[in-house]
């Protein structure tokens, strides 16, 4: 049985790399593809606190899910029940902490980073959803 997994494995492994070598590009068309956005490092630095952000919450929400599901598997048993407990209250503290990351980096965005011609949040008055400025209006994240 390991045997013929393993044959199963190598031929997946030498079909999906031929495949790949088939559409390679050559090495100008793969350099092509460095030459920059043309932001600014202020735009670069908020893009990668998003992407963290939004990686851990979603980490977070898997945890979640899966301390749900050993909460629901762990059939009475009081040591699983504990670790199940403790998993789901690390993850809810975890998301907390992503929010408040959010709402955090926005105020030091509005407050220090805004540039003084961008439009109030939200246009006006009302409530206004939490949004990372990124200095371009189509590029704001909600949250």
């Amino acid at each position: 049985m390991k045997k013929s997994l393993s044959k199963i494995t190598v031929i997946g492994v030498l079909l999906f790399s031929s495949v790949s070598l088939t559409f390679a590009l050559s090495v100008g068309e793969i350099l092509s593809g460095f030459e920059g956005t043309g932001g600014s490092l202020s735009d670069f630095i908020v893009t990668i606190l998003n992407w963290f952000i939004g990686a851990a919450a979603l980490v977070c929400v898997v945890m979640i899910i899966v301390g749900g599901y050993s909460y629901m598997t762990a059939g009475g048993d009081q040591q699983r029940v504990g670790t199940a407990t403790k998993t789901l209250t690390n993850a809810i503290i975890g998301l907390a902490i992503c929010f408040v990351a959010v709402i955090l980096v926005n105020f030091v965005l509005d407050t220090f980073l805004k540039p003084e011609s961008s439009p109030p949040p939200g246009g006006g008055g009302g409530a206004t959803p939490v949004m990372m400025y990124l200095f371009k209006e189509e590029s704001k994240l909600k949250v």
